[in-house]
């Protein structure tokens, strides 16, 4: 019996060593383990900081460029504001000699037309003027509509294209209409809606 227990403990104590073998065995390729991470863990860090520091230079950079381009932008600025002042003054110079010139029409046609200054109407849009050739002298002998352009390649828009054509095909007609007439039969109409 006291060898039986003998054995039982010689086996207890290698079962108890294996286990400890096997512990140590394990601890050591868990120790590897932390050290392999601990060496990526510094690669990381190393990278890490590289990628601030390239940022840090990247931000630098930009900055430079943005203020290099504020720098290009005020000079280009200040290199053209002359041109594009006189660019804005030319093309509002352009419009008001236009609508000037619109206005001075009776005055710059009137021989050549043959119409005096005082038998021209304007009227704006669709066209400029509606001239009564002969108004003046108590006989009407034609009535023109003038559409005035000053630009350097003068076309009519849509609109004036069409005035054009129903003078063209005549289709232009007289109509009076009496103030009175209509004001009363509108007043009979709202009479009766009420």
């Amino acid at each position: 019996m006291v060898r039986k227990s003998a054995e039982k403990r010689e086996r207890e104590r290698g079962e108890l060593l294996e286990q400890i073998e096997e512990y140590r065995e394990r601890y050591e390729k868990m120790l590897e383990k932390v050290k392999e991470y601990e060496k990526i863990n510094k690669e990381l860090f190393e990278q890490l900081k590289e990628y601030e520091k390239n940022i840090a230079v990247l931000n630098e950079q930009m900055d430079k460029l943005a203020k290099e381009y504020e720098n290009r932008c005020e000079k280009w600025k200040l290199e053209n504001a002359e041109k594009i002042s006189k660019d804005a003054i030319k093309r509002s110079l352009s419009a008001i000699l236009g609508k000037v010139g619109e206005e001075l029409t009776p005055l710059l046609m009137f021989k050549k037309l043959g119409i005096e200054p005082k038998d021209f109407r304007h009227i704006g849009t669709p066209i400029d003027y509606v001239a009564f050739k002969g108004l003046s002298n108590g006989k009407v002998e034609e009535i023109l509509f003038i559409e005035v352009k000053t630009g350097n390649s003068p076309s009519l828009s849509d609109r004036e294209k069409e005035v054009r054509k129903a003078v063209d095909e005549k289709r232009v007609r007289f109509v009076m209409i009496n103030l009175k007439e209509e004001l009363n039969r509108l007043q009979i109409d709202l009479w009766k809606d009420i």
